[in-house]
């Protein structure tokens, strides 16, 4: 097509008709960029009118497709254009391409030809992220909203652009659940001298790990901005310092740009110290598109060609359900004899993959975690983790970055640990209180206290007392040691059981009959014969004491009755109260709950 001179605005009808009919498109790549692995995450396609022409920016391109009606019929050309462009230039990585609510309407690309298409290119469906435009509110009832779920399943990827630009987009963001969020660049724009918008991106960062989300920080423009973000934690970023957008985009970063955005490590701490490791092991997890289990093995190896710095692609099928992982050395081992690449080169991956891998759901514990990292061989360690969320693919985690997250948890735990029993303390404990109730789950609250502690300590020495403190530790530690629950240490010989599972009753009796059995140890068989000894009360006065026994307040806590931790712990202090006047091992249950347990938990609180 000859150049063309620029256009009035009453040709741009027939200047439209033009440019559909002779398809005379351009598309540009910017590349995002993955901070945490310094490297390019994807690359986001954006088209251009013929050069010169009135139609050459963008908006005025779409702009004169929605007056003339022909808003899928660009858009559709636009992203087939975008396809080819990507695959001709062999690049690494996802694609991200914008899409209006008219092509998702028209249910294009769930169409087995767009699928034929796709493969014919060589990309997989998962190596395309749908990016929804600002200008577009994809409502319930349309269809675009069922097809976007539809595409979920698929193995699409779906995008938000312009977080933060009105109440619509987080209205969108809750109902959608995209897979990437896009930070508006009026946010992102002298981020280092505003600290306004700083705490705005770190709530939007707290939100994403809530919804499971990876956050792209747009229009990145300085040294000083991009570095702010990477020291608060956000995952990737896309901007003019980064690079510009260019028909021949570069494959990887260059070494001063790696350098710079190489702060070690920075995103374990800001992760550990914002929230849990429930939320915080996905703010970890690498984004790598899946393939399916359908995928020639040819095409995996000519991802690995393509993107040096990629060493593991996961296997997800079309559920989303996490089969295995491909390694790259495991697969060079694999291959390493005479024709094995040719004899399996067109087969299925899912035959070479490796489908005992480590796993980790996204609700998993510290402990798990932990145990985890213990077990993992070297094999394992070189694979990465495979994150879910009940079996669904989340994301792929370096053991490496894990074990950093790990230690990073340790240590915030130890600096509010008791250094007795080196149980949580009071912030832990608070926190989790808080957890549970922000969850708007049913939870069981106990506050343990051993009676007649101060004269035993005074006539047995504080060592002795040391001793059975940490034997009621020890008890509600190994009675209490399922996901589920939580044991902390508030101080002195006070303890705290925190735990959602129904059989909290029983296991809370097994701990006073144990406590009862276990303390007498401590004493002689005259102590022993009597039931306890003499010591001076808080008077000075002579006077006999029982053996040490334990009192425990429990509140079985219902959702919406408390508002933090402080509304459960000034109940407790009453419960356990009422728990010390009665005599020996005993426990107090608040019955005022009975009418909101389920039937057989109440059951049970009763007996």
């Amino acid at each position: 097509m000859p150049a063309l001179a620029k256009v009035q605005p009453g040709f741009h009808a027939a200047f439209l008709e033009r440019v559909l009919l002779e398809g005379s498109l351009r598309v540009e790549f910017q590349p995002i960029v993955d901070l945490r692995g310094r490297s390019i995450h994807a690359y986001e396609a954006l088209i251009r009118g013929p050069q010169g022409s009135g139609l050459e920016r963008p908006d005025a391109l779409f702009k004169a497709a929605r007056l003339a009606g022909r808003l899928q019929e660009l858009d559709k050309l636009c992203v087939q254009t975008s396809m080819a462009a990507f695959a001709r230039l062999k690049l690494p990585g996802l694609l991200f391409l914008n899409i209006t609510q008219a092509l998702f309407d028209c249910g294009w690309f769930s169409r087995r030809e767009t699928l034929d298409a796709l493969q014919k290119l060589g990309l997989e469906p998962s190596r395309l992220v749908l990016e929804l435009l600002e200008s577009d509110e994809l409502l319930v009832e349309t269809r675009g909203f069922d097809e976007a779920q539809s595409l979920h399943r698929l193995g699409y990827g779906l995008a938000l652009d312009d977080l933060g630009q009105g109440f619509g987009r987080f209205n969108l963001w809750q109902r959608l659940h995209p897979r990437y969020l896009k930070i508006d660049r009026a946010f992102c724009n002298h981020l280092s001298t505003n600290p306004l918008n700083v705490a705005f991106i770190r709530s939007m960062l707290l939100m994403a790990e809530a919804s499971q989300s990876w956050v792209i920080a747009e229009g990145v423009e300085s040294e000083r901005d991009l570095l702010t973000l990477r020291e608060i934690g956000v995952q990737m970023a896309q901007g003019y310092f980064l690079e510009r957008p260019s028909p021949m985009p570069t494959r990887e970063l260059g070494a001063d740009l790696r350098r710079l955005i190489d702060v070690k490590h920075a995103e374990s701490y800001a992760l550990a110290s914002r929230g849990s490791i429930e939320q915080s092991v996905l703010g970890l997890a690498r984004p790598i598109a899946s393939v399916s289990p359908a995928c020639k093995l040819e095409e995996v190896l000519r991802r690995f060609d393509l993107q040096p710095d990629l060493m593991s692609i996961p296997v997800v099928d079309a559920t989303g359900r996490a089969l295995g992982i491909l390694n790259r050395y495991v697969l060079a081992d694999r291959l390493w004899r005479p024709h094995v690449r040719d004899l399996f080169g067109n087969k299925p991956c899912s035959q070479v993959m490796s489908s005992d891998v480590l796993r980790l759901d996204v609700k998993s514990s510290l402990h798990q975690a932990s145990n985890l990292i213990a077990d993992a061989s070297f094999r394992h360690a070189t694979e990465g983790v495979l994150i879910t969320e009940q079996g669904v693919f989340r994301g792929l985690l370096l053991v490496g970055d894990l074990l950093r997250l790990v230690s990073e948890f340790q240590m915030q735990a130890a600096r509010y640990a008791n250094p007795l029993t080196l149980l949580p303390g009071n912030v832990p404990i608070n926190e989790q209180i808080d957890r549970l109730l922000g969850a708007d789950v049913p939870f069981t609250a106990a506050y343990c206290d051993l009676d007649h502690f101060k004269p035993f300590n005074d006539v047995y020495g504080y060592s002795m007392g040391d001793e059975v403190i940490r034997l009621v530790a020890e008890i509600l530690r190994s009675s209490f040691n399922r996901v589920e629950d939580f044991v902390g240490h508030i101080g002195g010989d006070d303890f705290m059981v925190l735990t959602t599972c129904a059989d909290a009753p029983e296991r809370l009796q097994q701990v006073l009959d144990r406590f009862e059995a276990e303390v007498r140890r401590f004493f002689d068989a005259t102590a022993l014969q009597a039931g306890g000894y003499m010591a001076e009360n808080r008077r000075g006065e002579s006077q006999f004491f029982s053996l040490p026994s334990l009192s425990i307040g429990v509140l079985p806590a219902m959702p919406h009755r408390f508002d933090s931790h402080r509304d459960v712990s000034a109940v407790l202090v009453e419960l356990k109260k009422a728990a010390k006047q009665l005599p020996g091992n005993c426990m107090f249950v608040d019955r005022r709950h009975y009418d909101d347990l389920p039937s057989q938990q109440a059951a049970r609180m009763a007996g």
